[in-house]
């Protein structure tokens, strides 16, 4: 019995071993058959991509590095001319601006060759048996490796400069508005809007991420002067009126047109008023017109004519409001709207008025132009009202000298006045300026010096003139010529 058993255990033994056998055989033979054919896809894969990459929208499984470079040129250049949609936003959501832009107007492209370059260096650097596996992870996982993408900054910043003047706006200071008689009403202020500090970086990532939304964000700019500010502007210190003739039609316009520019403005305590800065240039460009100006003592055509009558207006209301003068330039000759000592000539970027308020209080400048009277007031508190009174002293009024020429188209014994010439002036200003609970201070402002203007004659060396007796009793008009 024992015998019997052993033997069953002896076949038992032997039938394991064979099979054993038999599965390690077809292990190895399997092994050896996924080697040959991994073998045989690694030396087929040695110029292709294998499954599962994808760059730029495109799967390059099983591409040639050839046919992969012509795949690729022709997807930069679409990616190229793909428009970049732009979206200026508050952070309340709200949507103040939206444009369309290509990527290559930011100065974007998409670099075929170094991103192709990335790809196949990332294929390379497995082993064969792990870019076999790597390939079915792609291939399950459908990851797609980024493009290089190149941007000229220069370009981008370009972009973006043209972009901030459609988008931001610039906030408005809180203003005077003048209604008449001694009313009037405080403008509120409003913020502005600017593009934040990192659109640049923003706009960079969208393209490098091959984006086609890129929000950038809007933040508000404060006013410098609020409503608040104003609130103590309560009295009317001092106005001041100078006339024109409003048949000069340009002359006028211009007038108008740089009162326009002054009127509201607030100085703060401590500000400072610049003429030029606030009415600019003076040019056709910038809307003003040709009309009579004094340039180099002589009475010329030029663009702006007129504007030296608002400047004179407002230096002598900021002289009468006890302002500090900082800067303040007379003409060569006497004006008509002004005495000597009181006129202000201005030259843009060259000669410029600008008084200070060195007063507690903010005040306001109220200029107007209407019915040949151009009126300038200055408002502030009643409390910081200064009293100031205005001294003229005359040393000298100089005569203007005669210049006679011959002129042979006037008859003999003509003469005609081509230039009525004006006197000299030496004069001093002074003011005294009393403030609330302070003593009276007398000051020197300016000792100007105005040199005559030569009266100008033509004296006639032609024909005598024939006398003709008058055929009526009507007598005849006079001739704008002197007689000898």
């Amino acid at each position: 019995m024992e015998t019997k058993l052993l033997k069953r255990d002896e076949n038992r033994s032997k039938g394991f071993r064979i099979g054993t056998r038999h599965m390690l055989l077809l292990f190895v033979m399997g092994v050896a058959v996924l080697a040959g054919a991994a073998s045989f896809q690694l030396q087929q894969e040695e110029d292709h991509f294998p499954p599962g990459w994808r760059v730029a929208g495109i799967n390059l499984s099983g591409m040639s590095l050839a046919a992969a470079r012509q795949q690729m040129e022709q997807v930069a250049q679409a990616w190229n001319r793909t428009s970049l949609t732009v979206e200026a936003r508050t952070p309340d959501g709200i949507t103040h601006w939206r444009g369309q832009v290509t990527r290559e107007q930011l100065g974007a492209s998409l670099d075929a060759d170094a991103t192709l370059q990335r790809a196949w260096q990332q294929v390379k650097q497995y082993p064969p048996l792990a870019r076999m596996v790597l390939a079915w992870v792609r291939r399950q996982a459908g990851k797609e490796i980024a493009p290089v993408v190149r941007v000229d900054d220069s370009q981008l910043q370009a972009w973006l400069r043209s972009c901030r003047k459609q988008v931001e706006t610039s906030p408005r200071n809180a203003r005077i508005r003048y209604i008449s008689a001694g009313r009037w009403e405080v403008l509120p202020e409003q913020p502005g809007l600017r593009l934040t500090a990192d659109a640049a970086q923003r706009l960079m990532e969208a393209l490098q991420l091959s984006e086609t939304t890129c929000v950038l964000p809007l933040e508000e700019t404060p006013p410098r002067i609020t409503r608040q500010h104003l609130q103590s502007i309560d009295s009317e210190w001092t106005i001041v009126v100078t006339h024109y003739s409003e048949r000069e039609r340009n002359r006028s316009y211009n007038i108008r047109k740089a009162a326009e520019s002054i009127n509201g403005t607030v100085l703060l305590p401590g500000d400072e008023f610049s003429y030029n800065r606030v009415v600019g240039p003076r040019t056709l460009k910038e809307g003003f017109r040709r009309a009579p100006v004094i340039i180099k003592g002589e009475l010329v055509p030029g663009d702006g004519g007129g504007v030296c009558q608002v400047s004179t207006t407002v230096y002598m209301a900021a002289l009468q409001a006890g302002l500090r003068i900082v800067q303040r330039s007379h003409h060569a000759f006497p004006i008509h709207y002004a005495p000597p000592g009181m006129d202000a000539t201005v030259v843009y970027g060259a000669i410029d008025l600008r008084f200070r308020n060195d007063t507690p209080s903010p005040i306001a400048l109220v200029a107007e132009a209407k019915r040949g009277r151009m009126t300038v007031r200055v408002l502030g508190s009643s409390v910081c009202k200064r009293e100031v009174k205005i001294q003229r002293i005359t040393h000298a009024v100089l005569p203007a000298p005669v210049k006679t020429f011959p002129s042979a188209t006037l008859p003999a014994g003509v003469r005609k006045v081509v230039n009525k010439g004006q006197r000299g002036w030496r004069v001093s200003v002074y003011r005294v300026i009393t403030e609330p609970g302070k003593p009276p201070v007398r000051e020197k402002v300016t000792t100007d010096y105005y040199r005559p203007q030569a009266r100008v004659v033509l004296i006639g060396q032609g024909q005598p003139q024939q006398k003709t007796p008058p055929s009526s009793p009507i007598p005849s008009v006079p001739s704008v010529e002197e007689q000898l």
